[in-house]
């Protein structure tokens, strides 16, 4: 009789799925970002830049709520334009687990910029998220050597 409940049970466990979690986040905040640039004269100049900016979600319940974010990037502008904007951002959430992406851009200098993103791992439980996203930012004026902005993101996950 044993062998049978256990049998029983060994079936029952291997057939359990775990479920996934997934959500939407719609996020917005300011940051500061210290940059390195060098200047070519008609507006062509390559930046390079590494900052931080605080964040809320729409959704009092996102897991973006209330987070931090730290990112690194550059680009480089052709008579005040740009295509090429790339970097790596690191989340820093309210339940002390980080997220991290990889984004790509383009834009106008000293306006702002768009693109996407793509959510590539995280720590603790959020290990194998994976999502994406859109970004945008609006340059805002600031003590000089440093890029000030408003930004928002939003997309999915799943982990």
């Amino acid at each position: 009789m044993k062998k049978i409940i256990l049998s029983l049970i060994l079936s029952f466990l291997s057939t359990v799925s775990f479920a996934e979690t997934s959500g939407k986040f719609d996020a917005s905040g300011m940051g500061s970002w210290e940059m390195n640039v060098m200047n070519a004269g008609n507006g062509n100049m390559a930046i390079t830049y590494d900052g931080n900016a605080g964040l809320a979600d729409k959704d009092s319940e996102s897991i973006f709520h209330k987070s931090t974010m730290n990112c690194v990037g550059g680009l480089t502008l052709t008579a005040g334009k740009f295509e090429d904007e790339t970097g790596m951002c690191t989340f820093y959430l309210t339940d002390g687990e980080k997220i991290f992406i990889n984004y790509k851009g383009k834009g106008t200098g000293g306006v702002g910029g768009s693109g996407d993103f793509l959510i590539i791992g995280g720590t603790g439980k959020y290990e194998n998220i994976s999502g994406k996203g859109f970004s945008s930012r609006q340059n805002l004026k600031g003590k000089s050597g440093f890029a000030h902005s408003m930004n928002q993101m939003s997309g999915s996950y799943t982990y």
